[in-house]
Formats: C-alpha cells, sequence, structure tokens
C-alpha cells in the first residue's frame, strides 16, 4: 500500500485539474478618475448666401477693347467674369469665385441682314478670343461672346457659346456662321 499512497497526491492533483472550471476569469479593469469632457468646439465659419455675380476684368477688357480696334477704331470690347458671390450674413462681406468669363463686343455693320458682314465680324472676333491664353480666363468653364451689331439706329446683339464657336467646321464660310448658330424655326 505504500506504493499506492505516493502516486495519491498526483491523482487528487490530476482529479482538481478535471473538476476545475475552464474558462477565463475575468478581473475587473481598475477604476479609472473620470477625465474631463473637452469643451464643444464651435466652428468660426462665417455662414453665407450664394448670389449670382458679374465682377468686371480690366485688364483682359483693355487687352481685347485695343484688340478689336486695330480692326475697327469706333468697335469696343470688354470682359468680364460670371459666378457666384458667397455674402457673410453677419458683415455683408462677400467673396467672388468665377466660373466662366464673358466677352461683349460693340461693333458697327452696314447692314443687320448681311449674314456674311456678321459672320465675317464674328469669325474675327472669336480669333481675338480664341488668341487668349488660358491663364488669361476666370474660372473653369468656357463662357460666351455677345455681339452687338450695330447700324445707325438699330441693332442686333447674337450670343454665342464658346465652346459651340468651337465645335463648328475649322473651314466654315462666313456665310453660313449666323445659319449655323441661329437657324430659322
Amino acid at each position: 500500500m505504500a506504493d499506492g499512497m505516493k502516486y495519491a497526491p498526483l491523482f487528487c492533483i490530476l482529479l482538481l485539474a478535471a473538476c476545475a472550471n475552464t474558462e477565463p476569469i475575468s478581473t475587473p479593469a481598475p477604476s479609472m478618475p473620470p477625465s474631463a469632457t473637452p469643451p464643444a468646439v464651435t466652428p468660426t465659419v462665417e455662414q453665407c448666401a450664394y448670389v449670382w455675380a458679374y465682377q468686371g476684368l480690366p485688364d483682359l477688357s483693355a487687352q481685347i477693347d485695343q484688340a478689336i480696334k486695330q480692326i475697327q477704331s469706333d468697335a469696343s470690347g470688354r470682359a468680364e467674369a460670371y459666378g457666384e458671390n458667397c455674402v457673410y450674413t453677419s458683415s455683408g462681406q462677400a467673396t467672388f469665385s468665377a466660373m466662366e468669363t464673358d466677352f461683349y463686343f460693340a461693333i458697327n455693320v452696314k447692314d443687320l441682314k448681311d449674314d456674311n458682314e456678321l459672320g465675317t465680324w464674328i469669325i474675327n472676333t472669336m480669333k481675338i478670343v480664341e488668341a487668349l491664353p488660358s491663364s488669361a480666363m476666370a474660372g473653369p468653364q468656357a463662357g460666351f461672346v455677345e455681339f452687338t451689331f450695330k447700324v445707325k439706329d438699330d441693332q442686333k446683339s447674337l450670343r454665342v457659346q464658346i465652346s459651340i464657336y468651337k465645335s463648328l467646321p475649322e473651314n466654315i464660310n462666313a456665310t453660313d456662321i449666323i445659319p449655323t448658330l441661329f437657324p430659322s424655326p
């Protein structure tokens, strides 16, 4: 029996191990003093209201006015940026963001019904606009060119989208410009 007794403690350890709970023991995390809640951050960005707006481009206007006057001394040209003003509600101040550059030309002609004369003026004036570097333009999109053709006490205004003009065939005849851009209904 003495030999059986020497295995008794080993038997007890195995028996206790088999009966032991094998789930992990959870120990509570030490309690930490509550930390101070950070103060709420109030945005300092002032709200604004967007309003469509124009902004003169004096340097570009001077450049295109000079160019059109080289073709006809009493013609005139100007450029404006079209976009949005962000008008701040508390101060009334505004920040302008340009969307496009628009051009305006006033040209004297002999006959408002002469498609060849008007078409020739459109072609020559668009050459001035197309020769401008893209860095001179305000805004990411192409604007328009508005022509005011004048005869004595009468006038005719035509507006040409620059992107549409650029889609015309390069060798289009001046006589075909008006009926192509402004087809009769």
